[in-house]
Parts: structure tokens; sequence; C-alpha cells
């Protein structure tokens, strides 16, 4: 890749639109870049980088810094780029996001980036990502890459040249990413830290199971982290456990019957207490039972009494009540039909009452409204007189403001006039003093100059002006004569003041020009508009009519609101008369029907009432609901009387019935008892106590030789079953184990090297080869870098370290011990390296120019020399290297040279020297 053509606009330092033609500094070679301090030497490799990747060559700056601050606000800020590659031209263009002035009104936008590259076909590609994309594609390099190929830079590769191994490493991973291979070691390490912790959680819950077990007391559990040992002395223990369970059931199980026998024994005794108790009880519920036999005979005797006297004439009555049922129902019915009319009627009457209110209100509505209507007849011709007065109104202020605008325009026009006039008779004065000044001086020339020729004349000889031989009066020469030069300066300078007086005194006259046709135009416009042709008086009559137009606009449009108001007032008018007119039609019919139904209903209720009369003749009780209560009661009677008989029979049968129980069941009972013998019931029931105490023991022994049976066998099957699973996952991790400590360099004893670190050794030992290729050349043959084989210590990570061979003492030290300049002759050639190398890992890919930043000021001149000859080597093949340097023996050297200068305030500018 080769630039042909940088052009940046109001670009960092940059305020103006600036072109570096890289063309000039022909196909290869060496040139420098040099100024002042903060010039903008270094922004040149910014606006490159910015062309083509979007973004700064380092992280200090930002492309959001880019815009210039001396630049004008109408200056855009961009940069533009033609270059070659592969002999086919490019053009690129960027531009970053900044403020600018909107083309309406006084605000700042944000013109946001934009970026096209032109193909060498004519196609565009467009699009900040895409066209970066591009640029990737056809260099072959992203920007981190092109950076650290392109500009080489003292301060990075200095940091290069004296890191320690880790900082190297870091530099390297990120140059020939080499993240891949530490990731890769981080991955085994992690795969073999995460087997630990699994390795560590099994053998905790190996640890847990096994203080779970549970011994007798007095025993230990044994020692041993083998688990096969282990589970082998834990056996005798199960042994002996479930023997001692085996005997307990045993035990248990006589117990049982022992007590089975005694609570036969214990049953048999409990059956003879309750036959006793039972007698007992026969006997005296019997005394307590016939008292009551007698009070219940009596009781039934009187309810039978009662039953034969009152039932049948009760029943006789009951059954006329329910033959008349049906002459209530349609009394009932007359009733209703009453009631109903009754209530009709009482509506009509309230809606007749309702609709003559509002008929009484519809009729004074319309009567109001029609008279409203009838005022607003006229409305719509008065708005239209209103409008017209209100586009006069506003065809006066627009005039008025016109002839307000022009007189501030003249007001500026006179006062331009003034000014310029006034320059222009400053100049004119200047003029006639430079004038008389150019003729005095060119006469002291001329009468010098005859001087000069006076002194040069000889008798007898011609004079070179007259020819004459005589010279009778020949000039006398002058002290201060001025020069020819001095003439011609003077003379230059008065025809520059003639040309300013000359264009004074046009724009004087233009101007002039401009206010007096205004002045013409501002008096016709004043007769017109307010009768006034006195320019003085225009302004106050300006300010009245202003004053009397205000007034008339805000009485017109107050009036012009009320007339809309009337107008929409009308409108619904319009709409509501012929409305409520139909609403007055409607309610009348209404009025008229009900009329009508309030005397068919009126003629209905006498016709009831008659019905109602004969109906009531004809029956016992009042209505219905009366003779129903009457019959209600008259069978509650009849029920009553049956009840109580049945009752009072029901009881007295009874009572006898459990008399004649408890006799038969009390000679039963008597009879049980003659056949048995005592038994000593107490004595049973210690007997009792005794077996079952002796079960509790039994049974509490048995659950907890259970229980411990029971946890300690799961307990040893959990143990049994996470053995394979130890065992697989200790042999795993002793060669993961080994692996990441290999891979990741903490080997005891060993070098810390890592598998990184090894693969970046080899890219090192190339780098270096490649920079002793330079440095030899610029120490002249007395230094040559080598990698250190050997740690200093095996604490820190080592493999990238850097040592100096001395060739002139046959020495061999660290990188850190060289001077200044060496240090600086180290680094380029390192840097050098480093290029070539990444180059060459980029497929071969090789750029046509490289920029070298600084350092050369700490070279003596036989460095320097040696410097400068190994970059005379590197433009072989048409390659073009720019210096960036203050050094001042380098512009001796260099003839092609870029030169940037600032100015305190237009910003800096660049001259290209060839």
């Amino acid at each position: 890749m080769r630039p042909l053509k940088l052009t940046i606009s109001a670009f960092g330092p940059y305020a103006e639109e600036t072109e570096i033609d890289f063309a000039k500094l022909g196909e290869k070679g060496i040139y420098l870049i040099s100024g002042d301090t903060g010039a903008g030497k270094t922004t040149l490799f910014d606006a490159l980088i910015y062309a083509l990747y979007g973004e700064a060559s380092g992280p200090v700056r930002e492309s959001t810094m880019f815009r210039s601050k001396y630049a004008n606000s109408q200056t855009p800020t961009f940069v533009k780029l033609l270059f070659t590659y592969n002999h086919q031209q490019y053009s690129l263009y960027r531009n970053p996001e900044y403020e600018r002035p909107a083309k309406r009104g006084d605000k700042l936008v944000s013109e946001k980036p934009n970026a096209h590259l032109e193909m060498p076909d004519g196609s565009i590609i467009t699009g900040l990502k895409e066209v970066t994309q591009a640029i990737e594609n056809l260099i072959g390099l992203d920007k981190t890459q092109f950076t650290q190929i392109a500009m080489i830079a003292q301060g990075d590769f200095l940091r290069l040249l004296l890191a320690s191994t880790k900082e190297r490493s870091d530099i390297f991973r990120k140059i020939f990413n080499t993240d891949l291979y530490q990731l890769l070691q981080e991955n085994i390490k992690k795969s073999a830290e995460t087997t630990a912790k699994e390795l560590e959680y099994l053998d905790m819950n190996i640890g847990y199971a096994k203080n779970n077990l549970q011994l007798p007391p007095g025993t230990i559990l044994p020692e041993t982290p083998v688990i096969d040992e282990f589970l082998v002395a834990v056996q005798p223990y199960m042994e002996k456990d479930a023997a001692a369970l085996k005997y307990v059931n045993q035990q248990l199980h006589i117990n049982e019957k022992q007590i089975a026998q005694n609570n036969s024994q214990l049953g048999y005794a409990a059956s003879l207490i309750k036959i006793q108790e039972e007698i007992k009880l026969c006997e005296k519920n019997i005394k307590k039972t016939l008292p009551l036999v007698k009070n219940l005979q009596t009781v039934y005797d009187n309810a039978q009494q009662k039953y034969k006297t009152d039932y049948a004439g009760n029943i006789s009555e009951i059954v006329n009540i329910k033959n008349k049922l049906t002459a209530y129902d349609e009394l009932d019915k007359i009733i209703l039909q009453e009631n109903t009319c009754h209530t009709a009627k009482s509506t009509l009457q309230q809606k007749l009452t309702a609709l003559t209110s509002q008929l009484t209100r519809l009729t004074t509505k319309i009567t109001t409204l029609k008279a409203q209507q009838v005022q607003l007849e006229d409305i719509l011709v008065k708005q239209e007189q209103q409008k017209k007065l209100l586009a006069d109104i506003n065809t006066q202020q627009k005039e008025l403001q016109e002839l307000q605008l022009k007189m501030v325009e003249y007001n500026q026009l006179l006062t331009a006039y003034k000014k310029a006039l006034h320059n222009y008779q400053q100049e004119q004065i200047d003029q006639q003093q430079l004038h008389q000044k150019h003729d005095r001086l060119e006469k002291l020339y001329l009468d010098g100059q005859a001087g000069i020729l006076a002194a040069c004349l000889k008798e007898g000889q011609p004079c070179p002006v007259c020819g004459s031989k005589l010279h009778p009066q020949p000039a006398e020469p002058m002290d201060c004569v001025p020069s020819k030069e001095q003439i011609n300066l003077l003379k230059q300078e008065k025809l520059q003041k003639d040309s300013c007086v000359t264009k004074l005194s046009m724009e004087a006259g233009n101007l002039k020009g401009q206010f007096n046709s205004l002045d013409k135009e501002i008096i016709k416009k004043a007769v017109l508009l307010l009768n006034c042709n006195e320019k003085s008086e225009i302004r106050s009559a300006a300010q009245l009519l202003q004053c009397q137009l205000d007034k008339d606009l805000e009485s017109v449009q107050a009036e012009m609101t009320a007339t809309s108001k009337s107008i929409s007032l009308k409108e619904n008018l319009n709409k509501t008369i012929p409305s409520l007119e139909k609403e007055y039609d409607n309610l009348s019919q209404e009025e008229r029907s009900n009329q009508q139904q309030l005397a068919v209903v009126t003629e209905n209720i006498k016709n009831i009432a008659n019905k109602k009369a004969e109906k009531s003749a004809q029956l016992t009780y009042k209505d219905k609901i009366t003779a129903l209560h009457i019959l209600q009661q008259k069978e509650n009677y009849s029920k009553n009387l049956e009840k109580n008989l049945h009752d009072s029979q029901t009881e007295l049968i009874d009572k006898n019935t459990f008399i004649n129980n408890e006799k038969a069941k009390l000679a039963a009972l008597t009879t049980q008892l003659k056949n048995t013998t005592d038994i000593d019931i107490d004595q049973l029931q210690k007997v009792q106590k005794t077996l079952t105490g002796q079960k509790n023991l039994l049974i509490q022994q048995q659950n907890k030789l259970t229980l411990r049976f029971t946890n300690n066998q799961k307990t040893l099957n959990n143990i049994t079953e996470k053995k394979s699973a130890y065992e697989r996952l200790s042999e795993n991790y002793r060669w993961q184990r080994d692996l990441a400590q290999t891979v990741n360099g903490t080997q005891t004893g060993k070098e810390k090297v890592t598998l990184e670190t090894y693969i970046q050794m080899h890219y090192f030992d190339r780098i270096i080869a490649r920079a002793n290729t330079r440095f030899m050349m610029m120490s002249a043959g007395q230094y040559e870098l080598k990698r250190r084989l050997s740690a200093n210590n095996m604490r820190s990570q080592s493999g990238l370290e850097l040592d100096v061979i001395d060739h002139y003492n046959g020495t061999e030290r660290s990188i850190k011990t060289l001077s200044g300049g060496e240090s600086f002759k180290a680094s380029l050639s390192l840097a050098l390296g480093l290029s070539d190398e990444i180059q060459s890992a980029a497929g071969g890919i090789k750029l046509d120019t490289m920029f070298v930043d600084e350092g050369f000021g700490s070279l003596d001149e036989e460095s320097l020399e040696h410097a400068i000859n190994v970059l005379h080597t590197l433009t072989e093949g048409n390659k073009l290297i720019g210096i960036i340097s203050h050094v001042t023996e380098l512009k001796q050297r260099i003839d092609k040279q870029i030169i940037v200068t600032k100015t305190p305030h237009g910003g800096s500018h660049v001259e290209i020297i060839t």
C-alpha cells in the first residue's frame, strides 16, 4: 500500500483544508517530517490511519477529538486518501462526528460520521463498517497489525526491549494471536481444579459417611484412609449388632406369650365383676319404674275420653271450610282486578299531570328561541363586514412593517456610507501625503544623480547628458540621496494606495446611491400610508398608526369572536326549534291518548265494585286468608287429639315392656353367678404390670439395635458406592494435575515456561534473528541480541528474557545495561525485526511506506550514520520511509522533508521540500 495524496480539513491542529502530496517524495528513499512541538507531525499518521480504519493510531486519541479547535464553524472536517495497491488506484473519504451550523437557523447540529471507498472499476462502497472491512480485505491487515508494521515509535518498542517475560508475553499475545494457547492453559488448569474440587467433595462426603456410623459405647472408629481396610474393620461390629438384635427379638416373643395368658385370666375376672354390677342395676330400675306406670295409665285414660268427645264435630267443620275455598278464590280475583284498575288510574293521572307541565314548558321555550332566531337573521352579513375590515387592518400592518424595515435598512446604509466616506477621506489624505513624499524623494534622487554625473565630468570631455565639453556650473554632490530601490518601493506603495482610494471611493458611491434610492421609496410609502412627506415625522406617525391599528385589530377580533358565537347559536337554533316543535306534537298526542284510557279505567272500577259486593254476601269469612287460618287451627286441633292418644298409649306400653325385660335379665344373671369360683384379681394386675415393664425395655433395646444396624448398613453401602467414583477421580486428577503444571509452567524444580510462552519463544527467536541483521550494522558489529536460555530463578515466569552479547569484550549481559543511545538502536532493530515478522506472519504482505517516530536525539554522530544506513537498506524495493524527528543533523542529512509549522491562531501548515 502506497499513499499518493492525503487531504485533511479542520482535522487536529490543521484548521483549513491541507494537502500532502506524497508523490512529490518519489517512490523510494527516506524523508523527514519535522516541525514545531505540537504542530501536528504525528497527526499526519493519525489522519492516514483514520482514513483507512476510522480510528486514531493510539489509545490516547479518539475519533471524536479530531475536530480542529482553530477551524471556522463553516469548514467541514474530513480526510481524503488517494493510494495504490497492486498497481491499482483507490480513493477513500471519511469524516468523524462533529458539530456544525444548521442550514437554517443559528443552532448547531451533529454531522454524522460517514465513509466511502471508490474502487478501480468505478464502483463505490459506502458505510463505516463496510469501508473498514473492504480495506482489511484489500490490504490483509487490521488496524492493530498495520500500526505495528507501518509505525515504529521509540516508546512502544523500548518497552518491548526492556519488558519482563510476562510483559513481553502480553505484547506478543496481541501481535501473534497466541491467546488460544493461553486459553488452552487456563482450560486445562480449570479442568484439573474442577476435578480436585470434585475429589475433595467426594472425600468429604465419605468422611461424613464414616462419622455417621453408630458403634456400641466404648468402641472407636478405625483410623485408616484406605476405604477397603475401613470396611473390613467395621464388619465385626455389624455382626455383633445383628446377633444382639436376634436375641432381643426372641425374648420379646416369649414376653408377648406370657402377657397374652395373663390378659385372658384378667378378662374372666372382669366379666364376673360386671355380672354383679348388672344385677344391682336391674333391681334398681324395676323399683324406680313401677310408680311411673300408674301415672301413665291415668294420662292415657284422659286422652281417650277427649278424643271421643271432640274429634267428630271438628272434622265436620273442616270439610265445610274446604268446600267454600273456591268461592274465596273468585273473590280474590275480583279484588285483584279492582286493585289493578285503581293502580292504572293513579298512573294515568300522574302521566297527564306531567304531560301538561312538559307542554307548558315547551311552549315557553319555543317562543323564546324563535325570538332569538329573528334577532340573528343578519349575523352572516355582519361577519363578512368584519372579515373585510380585518383584512384591511392586516394589509396596513404589513405595509407599515415593510416601511419600518426600510427605515432600519436606510439607517444602516447611512451609517455604512458615513463610515465608508470617513475611510475614503482618511485614505485620500494618506494618498496625498504619499504622492508628495514620492515626488519629493524622486526629485532628490534625480538631483543626486546629477551630482554623481557632475563628479565624473572632466574639462574637454563631452557631458553624457548634453554633450557639451564645457562645464561652467556642475551640480554639487548631495549627502542623503535615496536609492533606486527606495524609489521603486515607494512607487509600488503609491500604486497600492491609489488602488485602495479608488476602491473606497466606489464603495462610498455605491452606498450613497443605495440610500438615496431607498430614501425616495420611503417618502413615497410614507405619503400613501401616513400622509406624511417629512422623514423626521415618519417614525412618530408610524407609531401613532401602529397604536391605532392595534386597537382596531383588538376591537375587530373581539367582535368576530362574539359574531362566531352568534352564528353557532343561530345554527343550533335552526336545529333545535323544529326538534322541540316535533316533541310538542308528540306530547300532545300522548296526552289525548291518556285521557281516553283514564275514562275507560274509571268505568271498569264501578263494574268491579258491584261484583265484589255480591260475592262477599255468600261467604262466612271476609276473605280466603281468614278462612285458611281457621281451617289450619281446626286441623291442628284434630292432629293433637290423635297424637295425645297415641303418645300416651305408646309410653305406657314401653314402660311395661321395660319392667318385664329387667325382671327376665335379673333371673338370667342370678343363674350365671351360681357356678363361678373366686379369683385374686390384684395378683393378676401385679403380674401384668411386671410383664409390661419387661416388654417396654425389650422394645427399647430392639428399636435402638434396629436403628443403629439399619443406619450403619445404609452408610456402608453408600461408602461402597462412592469408592469406585473416588478411585476413578483420583486417577484422572493425577494426570490432569501433571498436564496443568506442565502447560502452565508450575512444575516444582523446573523453569516457569508456559505453553503460550513456548510458542512465543519460536516467534521471538525469529524476531531476534531479523533484528540482529540491523543491530550488528548499527552497532558496528559490537552488539548482538540473544534470548536468555536459562531462568534467573524458579519462581517467576521465564523464556522470553533478552540479553545482549558484547563482541568487543566477549561478555553476555542483560539488555537493561545498555546506554540510552544503544537502547534506542536495539529497540529500533527489534522493532524492525518485529515488523518483518508480522508481515511474514500476515502472509507475506508488504507495505510500500513506513514511519519511524523520534528517538534519534540520543545517538552520537557515528551511531546516527549507522541508523540512517540501516533505514536506507529498508528502502530497497521501492519502499518510502518517513522519519518524525527534531534532530538538526537529520535535517542536514535528509533532503526530502515535510515541514510542519503552527501559528498562534490560524492552525498548522505543511510544506514539502524535495
